[in-house]
């Protein structure tokens, strides 16, 4: 065969094809029933036969699909066509009885009709369909049998009755009639539950389809019965479009999942029953008894017959199964709200009742209960560098391992994050260190997950109550102050609560207070201590420090305004502060001694900034002050964490012309070895070392002096409060000094008398 005569081929089965045809063949035996279906002499002929090509390419476009599938979709899609073909097959049979004049009911023909719903109810159960629990199940069956009674109650009035008593002597027959209704009433159920019980690997333009291909039949059967029994049917009756159109929109469905198999599944946004389950029981219940009124008020049936009892019966028991799932909801509510969703145990709302509880009980019976608050360390690393989902099954395990450490009786809960609480019944408090203990180790054993063994430890705080707090929310921040102290101590410790600890927290926190305050009123200040060279004790610059004098809480020491901007994420907000202040101030003596600079502590902790740089080429471009009257201030501790990005940053701020000082040198482990690697200009010896120069620390000395003049580096001595060490260290060729011996830090109007009043040398700047 050519490749054009493959492609006409192809063509003439494509999908498009087949369903273009199916609806040209379908609206048109539509027109030609609405025109009268004539000639008259052919009516029954093309009114028996126009059903084979409709059921032909319908079955086309289902088995299309069936191919194009796997697994159970696969024998989905086979079922419906067996369905539609078995219908065809008794449309065959049912035609060449009718055209020979034979009887067609009852028939082989009959047979095939009576199996498509079986297909398609079988085709339905493959699926897979979304979870539901039995309580969902058999409320559902309810809701389903409350609808199928009542309807059939309807249909065995309005005619199924009269078709009874007319086939009463024919056994036979009779069961063919009524095999109908039942397939009927059995799809109806399929329908309901295909509504609700949304079947997986449809899409919702199929469940449509079929839906409405299955309802089309239910109505077709109904009014054919009923038309049977009133003897008015003949064939081209209107009622026959309800069959065809059933049929093509079989194809329909087949041919969406033909042309858009990629369209979202039916229950893609659900893992249960769809919203339309949430109507279910009150339409099952209108349904219901409007029928029974229709159908004893229309129809004179008697007020109360069998059916009306069994729907009753049904209603009261499927509302006996709506309370039982109320309250299940309800705990299953309750348990999410008081449990985390994660590891299962107490959250932190929950944990505070029953902890209450463990206390008013321990204080009746003259107990203690011991509260743990357990941090872990390290999962920022875990989390940083496997992601969550591995930090999540590092939490599980941790929440196994505290279960299995503890005993029943106690309470376990994860507060949040990494944090977890243990709270222990203890006759004796000496007990809760070996309990912390076991679950320290319980902890810091490595814990597998996604393949790699990965190590965590636990900082653990406790709290005895009642002596140290009498309510949950009091020892739970208590617990936390003492958890925090196991942090600062160095992590994977046990520390108890202490009052003192306690106290100097609240210290801090009242300084923190003050010191937010006082930089937001600009109410801290600088002092400058001056840099002199040697040996001519000629000013060369200042060093700032900070100075604050508050109002409440009176002189506050440097250390402590640092640590506490260090603790409190201050530090950035403090040095900027810091930064612009001085440089504020250097343009301001630089009028009158253009080589005059100004050394700015830096922390790590601002250094690390990203955009460091850019914070201090802005402050410079601020104050509109050259990069050389900056030199900023970095400890080796500083600068060694990531050696390779400080080396960047300090060569990105050399380029502005500003220099980089390295502080307390000699008092690192390494300073010499990173020294080679770090593009320093100045280094700052050690007050330390200069006190000890007559008991041999002068050729400690002497031995920075020539490693950092060989580096091409300006050494700055400080701490000299005595004449002899200006000496000793002149004669060791030191460059520059600092010190007692020469100012105290002052305040800027000081500094800039001291300044104006002393002849700086531009030789020992450069």
């Amino acid at each position: 065969m050519s490749a054009r005569a493959l492609k006409q081929t192809a063509w003439l089965f494509s999908p498009a094809t087949l369903l273009l045809a199916l609806l040209m063949v379908t609206f048109a035996h539509t027109a030609w029933i609405l025109s009268g279906a004539h000639p008259d002499h052919l009516r029954v002929l093309l009114g028996n036969l126009i059903f084979f090509p409709i059921c032909l390419l319908a079955a086309g476009l289902t088995f299309s699909l069936s191919r194009r599938l796997t697994g159970r979709p696969r024998r989905t899609w086979q079922l419906f066509t067996a369905g539609i073909l078995s219908w065809g097959f008794g449309q065959v049979i049912y035609t060449a009885l009718d055209l020979t004049g034979r009887p067609t009911f009852p028939s082989l023909a009959d047979l095939g009709y009576l199996l498509l719903i079986p297909c398609f109810l079988a085709g339905l159960l493959f699926l897979p369909r979304a979870r539901h629990s039995r309580l969902q199940s058999l409320s559902l069956l309810l809701d389903v049998a409350i609808i199928v009674v009542a309807l059939g109650d309807v249909l065995w009035h309005s005619h199924l009755q009269a078709l009874f008593n007319g086939y009463a002597g024919d056994a036979f027959s009779l069961l063919i009639g009524m095999a109908y209704p039942a397939f009927d009433l059995l799809l109806i159920a399929v329908l309901v539950t295909l509504l609700v019980w949304r079947p997986r690997e449809l899409a919702s333009p199929q469940m449509a389809f079929l839906g409405a291909g299955l309802t089309l039949f239910f109505a077709a059967d109904n009014l054919y019965t009923f038309a049977s029994v009133q003897g008015i049917y003949h064939v081209t009756h209107p009622m026959d479009s309800l069959w065809t159109f059933g049929i093509t929109s079989f194809g329909v469905a087949a041919y969406v999942g033909l042309v858009h198999p990629r369209l979202p599944r039916a229950d893609a946004r659900t893992d249960g029953p769809c919203p339309l389950h949430l109507f279910v029981p009150s339409t099952a219940l209108i349904l219901a008894y409007s029928a029974f009124f229709l159908t004893h008020t229309i129809l004179d049936a008697p007020l109360v017959d069998r059916s009306m009892i069994i729907v009753s019966l049904l209603v009261v028991i499927r509302q006996f199964l709506s309370l039982l799932d109320n309250r299940r909801l309800t705990q299953a509510l309750s348990h999410q709200a008081q449990h985390d969703p994660l590891t299962g145990l107490l959250n932190r709302s929950s944990v505070h009742l029953e902890l209450n509880q463990k206390i008013q009980a321990a204080q009746q019976r003259r107990a203690f209960v011991g509260v743990l608050f357990v941090d872990l360390d390290g999962m920022k690393y875990v989390n940083d560098a496997f992601a969550h989902a591995v930090g999540d099954q590092v939490l599980l395990e941790v929440a196994h391992r505290l279960r299995r450490t503890t005993r029943p009786a106690d309470t376990i809960a994860r507060l949040g994050g990494d944090e977890f609480l243990v709270a222990v019944d203890v006759d004796d408090t000496q007990q809760l260190t070996g309990i912390a203990q076991r679950l320290r180790t319980a902890v810091a054993a490595p814990i597998q997950a996604n393949g790699h063994a990965l190590h965590v430890t636990a900082s653990i705080g406790i709290v005895i109550c009642p002596v140290d707090a009498q309510d949950a929310a009091v020892a739970l921040h208590y617990a936390d102050l003492a958890m925090y102290q196991a942090k600062t101590r160095g992590k994977n410790r046990v520390c108890f609560y202490n009052p003192e600890h306690h106290e100097s927290q609240l210290r801090r926190t009242q300084l923190e207070e003050h010191l937010r305050a006082a930089l937001k009123q600009d109410a801290l200040e600088l002092h400058y201590q001056p840099i002199v060279q040697l040996p001519q004790a000629s000013p060369v610059g200042f060093e700032a420090l900070l100075r604050w004098h508050s109002p409440t809480l009176g002189p506050v020491s440097p250390l402590s305004m640092v640590q506490v901007a260090e603790e409190r994420g201050l530090m950035p907000e403090l040095g900027a502060w810091v930064l612009n202040h001085a440089l504020q101030h250097a343009k301001v003596w630089r009028q009158h001694h253009a080589d005059l600079y100004v050394s700015v502590n830096v922390s790590a902790t601002q250094f690390a900034l990203a955009d460091f740089v850019q914070q201090v080429q802005g402050a410079l471009d601020l104050h509109q002050v050259p990069g050389e009257v900056l030199v900023l201030e970095l400890t080796e501790s500083t600068l060694i964490g990531d050696a390779d990005a400080s080396v960047l940053k300090m060569r990105a701020l050399k380029e502005l012309g500003v220099r980089i000082a390295l502080d307390d040198f000699g008092t690192g482990y390494s300073s010499l070895s990173y020294l080679r690697q770090l593009p320093v200009d100045l280094l700052k010896i050690d007050q330390s070392f200069i006190r000890t120069l007559r008991d041999g620390g002068a050729s400690f000395v002497r031995a920075i002096v020539t490693l950092a003049h060989d580096q091409g580096a300006i050494v700055v001595a400080e701490g000299v409060e005595e004449a002899w060490q200006a000496d000793v260290l002149s004669h060791l060729k030191c460059n520059l000094a600092q010190g007692y011996l020469f100012a105290k830090p002052l305040p800027f109007s000081q500094a800039q008398h001291y300044a104006l009043s002393a002849s700086p040398t531009p030789e020992a700047h450069s």
